[in-house]
């Protein structure tokens, strides 16, 4: 097996294929042309009967086109979260970075860690996500603008200028939820379990939605690795005689992770298979947040086992 490491920039990319102990190294542009002068690169330094398991860090929309490229072509492609590779930096005691340097570390984490394949998402997937992240993103900006409006402001300029942009902002957002509304409308399988989502008392169409774009294989998580991968699973913080004080990972999505939390502000009181849930955890005297982050999680399995068996919220979902 060989291993080719690719840091990705906006312009360009750096790869470094391992073959044995021969080692190669290439700086292309991140376009089409690019990508097709990397097939020839690979073609000239490796055998084609050989495999090739190609790595690189999750840089957002940069490295997604030349990821399919390469799994259009019959290589195996993994994305890794960027922590991981700089933790395995950190064990190998690395001094210096550049992107070719990176490169060459991707490589070596390829051939060490064996990292997950990963698959293309559907383009129907692609466009929700973008969509959906570029929601959320305007509604940001207009709690940004709203708090500097209740603020005060002196400039009466000032002042109408930020009550123009809070109404474009308004508006941007009232298109792009009618864009994702119509975007899930189109497709039966989207529409089908944007329903099922919403059938769970404290989910809203809102948080659907991003479950939807966000982890359109929750149907393959077992609940633990669901947990893990919003970052709503326990961790422990203790060892010797040091005693640290539990918490959640907070490694993982962080926007499943503040979707569902918001969720269970409402859920706790409007979800009749969590009220005697959270009644057994008021009388125990948990903290409030504590209840919350639990409720969250129930939450999210309750999204999963709706997904999985593909029936509307039901009782025995909540087990």
């Amino acid at each position: 097996m060989d291993y080719l490491g690719l840091d990705i920039a906006k312009a360009s990319f750096d790869a470094h294929l391992i073959i044995g102990t021969r080692k190669q190294s290439v700086s292309l542009p991140n376009t089409e042309t690019g990508f097709r002068l990397l097939a020839a690169w690979l073609a000239r330094h490796r055998s084609a009967e050989a495999g090739l398991h190609a790595c690189m860090e999750a840089t957002g929309n940069w490295g997604l086109d030349l990821a399919a490229f390469l799994h259009a072509a019959g290589i195996t492609v993994s994305i890794v979260n960027p922590r991981q590779i700089k933790s395995f930096g950190d064990c190998e005691l690395s001094r210096n970075k550049t992107d070719k340097l990176d490169a060459a570390q991707i490589a070596r984490f390829c051939r060490s860690q064996a990292p997950m394949a990963w698959t293309p998402p559907a383009e129907e997937i692609r466009e929700l996500r973008e969509l959906v992240r570029r929601c959320a993103a305007l509604k940001a900006t207009r709690t940004q603008e709203l708090n500097r409006q209740k603020a005060g402001i002196a400039s009466s300029t000032v002042a109408v200028s930020l009550e123009h942009l809070i109404e474009f902002v308004e508006q941007q957002i009232g298109e792009i939820s009618a864009a994702i509304r119509a975007l899930i409308a189109r497709h039966a399988a989207l529409q089908l379990n944007f329903t099922l989502l919403c059938s769970i008392p404290g989910i809203g169409e809102v948080t659907a939605a991003l479950v939807l774009a966000e982890i359109p294989n929750i149907a393959e998580f077992t609940p633990k690795g669901l947990a893990a991968f919003t970052g709503l699973s326990p961790q422990e913080d203790s060892s010797g005689k040091r005693k640290g004080q539990a918490g959640i990972s907070r490694i993982g999505n962080a926007a499943l992770r503040s979707a569902f939390f918001l969720c269970a502000l409402s859920a706790r009181r409007c979800n009749p298979r969590l009220t005697e849930f959270v009644k057994r955890m008021v009388e125990a005297k948990k903290p409030n947040k504590v209840i919350l982050i639990a409720v969250a999680r129930k939450l999210l399995v309750m999204a999963h086992a709706v997904i999985r068996t593909q029936t509307p919220f039901q009782a025995e979902h909540a087990a």
